[in-house]
């Protein structure tokens, strides 16, 4: 099931793996944080309106603390300038 946030592009980062966008979402329950591939990524500037559509996906985390727990990532599918 795919889930669509609006906001602000605040800040990009480019690495191996491609752009960490970072957004002011419409929502503020909404998820701020995307890994983006490089193709996606690319075409975007800090202060850019985006709509981004997205799956969450299971995604293992480990804690040194308290071992591994099961939480969500975002899987980007496709972002649109508005």
């Amino acid at each position: 099931m795919t889930r669509t946030v609006r906001g602000t592009v605040e800040f990009l980062w480019e690495d191996a793996d491609g752009v960490l966008v970072t957004l002011d979402p419409e929502d503020p329950d909404d998820p701020n944080t995307f890994q983006v591939p490089a193709e996606l990524g690319t075409a975007l500037s800090e202060g850019d309106r985006v709509e981004i559509i997205y799956e969450p996906v299971e995604h293992e985390v480990v804690d040194p603390d308290s071992g591994p727990s099961e939480t969500f990532r975002a899987a980007v599918r496709e972002i649109r300038k508005l």
